[in-house]
């Protein structure tokens, strides 16, 4: 009997789920709709079209129709998935020629996020945007040309990155974040005053503990009044256009509607194999919760490296296979005018959510030996659980280098090192490439004589 397949989304994770289940079943009807007009493509670039590091739009797309068409699978685009009868395993669907019906065996439900609006008056009004789609991105490369000055609200990943792309077009630009420091949820407080340092030595102004109470003007922004947290005191920053980057939610009515259970997070609950709590049904991406991989604890983390792993898995399972996803350690990240900022498990916040006791090795060392001219900073911290040394995060922050070491330490958390292990570990070593001694070595040194281990 032939397995018939529905994936309904097609961002990293609806597409890779796809294109798994062709790979474990030849013979599978797999269809995938998208509600967008453009097969997959990469959210993550987005940024990078303000700014003309991504020349055309179309670069970003990664899943082009003929691709499909060679895989065998149905990608029906600018097509919404109207509702579901789980019992029957049918589903309804509406495109531009009308509304259709499909049967399946097993769903998978890839339908991504949204942007969470804040409550801030003026959000309607012309030249306020968020980005999240290509169609968002081509709004602002055209703001890149006409405006002078925008604000963001939000100092998270999305709305820094998106700073930096107006900061590097020429426009004044002000980041509006209501917490104590930008990118907290990525790294701690200490490692974000370097980031907004180097930021703002590159032109890019930043106001941090402050509430965006409204935005001002007519049918256009001309202004987005801010109010300090610390003091009370308001002020209206003047503005051209302004963009929204205050976080996403997950979307869940359409799983909802057939019985899907949602978890504590508010997006879709899922096991080790992204199976939801009825049988057939599967969710992956940003609309999916799974467990943090050291508490066990439930989570989300809207990463496309997690996006396409979960869609591997609930793939393979649709199409009879049967394999498990490990759960999340969060491995992220960016670079922001040349600095390169890399984080992954636990931060102070998350350990602290978590009721995670750790201690941390911080150092600040050099990418290469001191004496070799042209080594950078670089600023490391890791962390390792009190109770066994078992190693569970970390954050770098430098311009040369910071990235990849991220890798090692998240392939330590993967694999239950602990802090003797990381300490012991073998790095490469050539004056023009890095020291005898690396910097996560150090820092594994300083935690190590802290856990007296």
């Amino acid at each position: 009997m032939i397995r018939k397949i529905a994936v309904i989304g097609c961002g990293a994770a609806g597409a890779t789920a796809a294109m798994q289940a062709r790979k474990h079943d030849r013979k599978a009807e797999i269809t995938v709709f998208n509600r967008e007009q453009y097969s997959q493509y990469s959210r993550c670039g987005l940024p990078y079209t303000i700014s003309g590091k991504v020349r055309e739009f179309e670069d970003l797309i990664l899943m082009p129709l003929d691709n499909w068409d060679m895989l065998k699978i149905d990608a029906k685009l600018s097509t919404n998935v109207t509702s579901i009868d789980h019992d029957a395993k049918e589903l309804e669907y509406e495109d531009e020629s009308g509304k259709g019906t499909l049967e399946y065996d097993a769903i998978i439900f890839a339908t991504g996020a949204e942007n969470a609006d804040p409550p801030i008056k003026g959000l309607d009004k012309n030249r306020v945007y968020g980005l999240r789609t290509i169609d968002d991105a081509k709004m602002l490369a055209k703001e890149a040309e006409n405006a002078e000055k925008i604000v963001v609200i939000g100092g998270g990943l999305v709305g820094m990155e998106t700073a930096e792309a107006f900061v590097e077009r020429g426009l004044d630009v002000t980041v509006v974040e209501f917490l104590p420091n930008c990118l907290l949820a990525m790294v701690d407080p200490d490692i974000a005053d370097i980031i907004e340092e180097h930021c703002k030595g590159h032109g890019l102004k930043i106001l941090t503990n402050t509430a965006a109470q409204e935005i001002v003007g007519d049918k256009e922004p001309s202004g987005v009044i801010v109010k300090n947290r610390e003091s009370g005191e308001e002020s209206e920053i003047p503005t051209d256009a302004v963009v929204v980057a205050t976080g996403v939610r997950a979307i869940t009515e359409l799983a909802e509607s057939i019985g899907v259970e949602i978890g504590p997070t508010k997006a879709i609950k899922t096991n080790e194999k992204m199976q939801t709590n009825l049988e057939d049904v599967y969710a992956v991406g940003d609309c999916a919760e799974n467990l943090e991989f050291i508490t066990r604890n439930p989570i989300t983390m809207g990463l496309g490296t997690i996006a396409v792993r979960e869609g591997r898995v609930a793939g393979i399972n649709a199409a009879g296979g049967d394999v498990t996803f490990p759960g999340i350690v969060g491995a992220k990240v960016t670079k922001l005018f040349g600095l390169e900022i890399a984080s992954t498990g636990m931060t102070d916040s998350l350990a602290e959510k978590l009721e995670v006791q750790v201690k941390k090795g911080s150092i600040k060392g050099l990418t290469k030996p001191p004496y070799y001219v042209g080594g950078k900073d670089i600023k490391v911290k890791t962390y390792f659980r009190k109770e066994d040394g078992r190693l569970v995060g970390g954050q770098l922050v430098g311009v040369e280098d910071a990235a990849m070491r991220l890798n090692v330490i998240t392939i330590g958390i993967q694999n239950d090192v602990d802090v003797a292990e990381f300490f012991d570990f073998e790095n490469c070593y050539a004056p023009a490439i890095c020291d005898t001694w690396d910097p996560l070595v150090q820092s594994a040194d300083a935690a190590r004589r802290r856990l007296r281990m």
